[in-house]
């Protein structure tokens, strides 16, 4: 059933399924909870009526994943609060600023201590705000209608049903709108159940320990996953997805005889636009119910779809400059094939344009170039050169002369000029991608 709004999904889970789990948690002490639709039904219903009596518009949703949070997070919607997405991960330095900049007048489900604002902006009461990944410029606060993540859930099902004896455990931040989506909205919706993983020193056991039977990757969790064996026997079905994937990981997992999907959305987009399910190509999409996909003469992936954006919080110039007559421009450079599955080859933003007019795609370059210097590297410019990063205590000697034996492959205006080593890991997202952005901070 397609709902619109968060209630709808609730009220649905204790008409169709009151007796099934709807949420499975464990406790400080090592004790496993369930939670039935019917429970959550009533948890959420009566947080709702009590945060309706609250003067407050906007709340902050802040923390790990708990039960806890997820029924705040429905009541406060539910209840007309702006709720904006907090990742507890950043330092309290930047939480304060975005505090303030968004007007957060409560912290969900509890406050750690932070300062809320004191300025009462109205605007967007009931929806959500999520942050973009911020790889190529800084933050932006996208607006999310209930509808538009709602349905974002339906087009999962749609293309990747999941049943109702599932478990899909939830160890993405759901801050971050494919954790949201894939490990909360999409469960919930469809009967099955959300498992709250218990954080990153349990990401090996949280399969077995809850059985689950779906996983929800980004890469770099997925790998993780494959080399300490945290796939459980459970598992019938990998969903990975936020960043770039190789094929050679995509392949380990078929390997084990688990069904694998690649799948694309943004943030602007509530998550899902396509994904893999009908090709031996992993990354051959198929396109998302209602999802209509153009192709700019520069290769730009151009999107509508009905989970689409109200637009980026406060900033209509820039939301202007991405999203036009309903038509969002991504930043993704990709092609359809003659089935009409979405291809991506790159990002528009991870092409540097050097002095000499040349195009430099720096994934492709970094991959080239990890080979010999691991993945801890990142290409930008630095003082008009093209600049080489290396992070995380690179070996310096081992640096330069793969640069150098790079470069001799080059012709001279397209060389790497300069090289960085910061000294720690780089700037990246709470998906891996690299803030390319942020590396200009190092000289």
């Amino acid at each position: 059933m397609k709902c619109e709004r968060f209630a709808e999904i609730i009220e649905q889970g204790k008409r169709r399924w009151p007796k099934r789990p709807a949420v499975i948690y464990t406790e400080p002490g090592g004790e496993q909870k369930k939670i039935s639709y019917s429970r959550l039904e009533e948890l959420v219903f009566s947080r709702c009526e009590a945060l309706k009596q609250d003067p407050s518009v906007c709340v902050g949703m802040y923390g790990t994943s708990s039960l806890s949070w997820i029924v705040d997070f429905f009541a406060a919607a539910m209840a007309s609060k702006r709720v904006v997405l907090l990742d507890s991960s950043q330092s309290d330095e930047v939480t304060q600023a975005l505090i303030e900049e968004y007007a957060v007048e409560k912290i969900l489900p509890e406050n750690p201590g932070l300062q809320l604002s004191e300025k009462r902006e109205p605007g967007y009461e009931g929806y959500v705000l999520v942050f973009t990944s911020g790889t190529t410029a800084a933050n932006k606060a996208v607006v999310l209608s209930q509808r538009a993540l709602s349905y974002s859930a339906w087009n999962g099902q749609a293309m990747l049903p999941c049943r109702e004896e599932d478990v899909i455990v939830g160890m993405l931040p759901m801050n971050h709108v494919f954790g949201l989506v894939c490990t909360l909205l999409w469960p919930l919706s469809n009967g099955a159940c959300a498992a709250i993983g218990r954080g990153m020193r349990y990401y090996g056991e949280d399969a077995e320990a809850y059985g689950a039977t779906i996983l929800v990757c980004v890469p770099t969790l997925l790998n993780y996953l494959c080399a300490v064996k945290g796939i459980a026997g459970s598992v019938h079905t990998v969903l990975v997805g936020a960043a770039p994937c190789s094929e050679q990981l995509l392949n380990e997992v078929r390997a084990m005889g688990r069904r694998i999907s690649f799948g694309y959305g943004l943030s602007e987009t509530a998550s899902g636009l396509a994904i893999s399910v009908g090709s031996d190509d992993p990354f051959a999409m198929d396109l998302c119910p209602d999802t209509r996909i153009m192709i700019s003469e520069e290769g730009e992936v151009l999107v509508q779809t009905p989970c689409m954006m109200e637009g980026y919080w406060k900033r209509p110039e820039e939301t202007a400059q991405v999203l036009s007559d309903g038509m969002l421009h991504t930043g993704d450079l990709g092609y359809l094939d003659e089935e009409g599955r979405l291809h991506l080859t790159g990002r528009k933003n991870d092409v540097l344009v050097l002095a000499s007019g040349v195009k430099i795609c720096t994934p492709e370059w970094e991959a080239r170039l990890s080979k010999n210097l691991g993945p801890e590297i990142a290409l930008g410019v630095s003082e008009g050169k093209l600049t080489l990063f290396a992070g995380d205590n690179a070996d310096r000697e081992l640096v330069l002369k793969t640069v150098d034996e790079f470069n001799e492959t080059q012709p001279i205006p397209n060389r790497i000029g300069k090289v960085i080593i910061t000294g720690n890991k780089l700037p990246r997202t709470a998906t891996g991608k690299i803030r390319r952005w942020k590396l200009e901070e190092y000289k």
